[in-house]
């Protein structure tokens, strides 16, 4: 069955692999943890970590709803200047990878949702040691208690 995310949709009319999304989010494989938005300059071959982020779900944080990365992206109204510069740049393409996988233990609704922001606070640490990802700072937790109580009741029964 084909995608009908909209924002995917508006993502291929940009054609010349403008924006490309890991396969595995798509397929949603890949879908909690710590992922990255990279900016390619396909001429000077090198590479910026433009943003770091964390999500229970990350084909949600980037495609869904309005708050989303690309659906803000679409709309004009992401104010990461980079992800933006490298969308009206020819030489420029945008990249989102999973840079680390985060499984929740379920024993604890705090220590789990430190220990991720945690990740995500180590990759940021490591960018912008680099001088990248400077745009953006981690927030509080974005996984509500109902939603990890939930996932730990059917994590047990597996």
């Amino acid at each position: 069955m084909d995608n009908l995310n909209q924002t995917l949709k508006w993502i291929d009319t940009l054609g010349d692999s403008k924006i490309t999304i890991e396969k595995e989010i798509i397929m949603g494989t890949k879908n909690r943890g710590i992922y990255g938005i990279f900016v390619n300059d396909i001429i000077k071959k090198t590479e910026y970590c433009a943003y770091v982020g964390r999500a229970v779900n990350i084909y949600s944080r980037f495609l869904s709803g309005k708050y989303a990365h690309f659906v803000k992206l679409k709309k004009g109204k992401l104010e990461n200047s980079k992800i933006v510069e490298a969308l009206n740049d020819k030489n420029k393409r945008i990249e989102v990878r999973v840079l680390e996988n985060v499984k929740f233990n379920y024993e604890d609704y705090c220590k789990d949702t430190q220990f991720m922001a945690s990740r995500e606070c180590y990759y940021i640490d490591y960018y912008q040691a680099l001088n990248q990802c400077l745009e953006q700072c981690p927030d509080g937790s974005n996984v509500r208690r109902k939603v990890w109580e939930n996932e730990k009741m059917l994590s047990s029964k597996a």
